[in-house]
């Protein structure tokens, strides 16, 4: 019967490679979250209150814009030109052609404030708008 010998294996090295292709994965991951969370921030606002509000089942797919008491206009919590407001709505529909535009306006706000983010929203294409109100019981 022969006998088996071993081999001096040295033993493997930690492949480094792998670990570092993790990191480099999760560091994007992490990037990308941090904006889509930032570009989601919306400014505080008194929403109006109205019996006939419901809460959405799915919020997904929808552009917030904002128009403060001093009749300011936010893209998320960023102040926007109406301009500027119309060039984003229409980039967005471009990209997003099913995209429902959700204004949410302080309830100090002048009506016709509200009436030129309408009107810029609906000459960029949105047709679709949901309006932001609190649920009063």
């Amino acid at each position: 019967m022969k006998k088996l010998r071993r081999r001096n294996q040295e033993p493997q090295d930690f492949q480094m490679a792998p670990m570092i292709d993790m990191v480099f994965l999760l560091l994007v991951f992490f990037m990308t979250v941090a904006s889509v969370a930032k570009s989601q921030r919306q400014i505080e606002l008194d929403l109006p209150d109205s019996e006939e509000s419901k809460i959405p089942e799915d919020a997904s797919g929808r552009g917030i814009l904002s128009v403060d008491a001093e009749g300011t206009y936010y893209i998320g919590d960023q102040a926007h030109s109406l301009k500027q407001v119309k060039d984003a709505i229409t980039a967005r529909l471009r990209a997003d052609p099913e995209l429902r535009v959700q204004v949410r306006a302080d309830q100090n706000t002048e009506y016709e404030a509200v009436r030129k983010l309408l009107k810029t929203a609906a000459e960029a294409g949105a047709y679709e708008i949901i309006y932001a109100t609190y649920e009063s019981r």
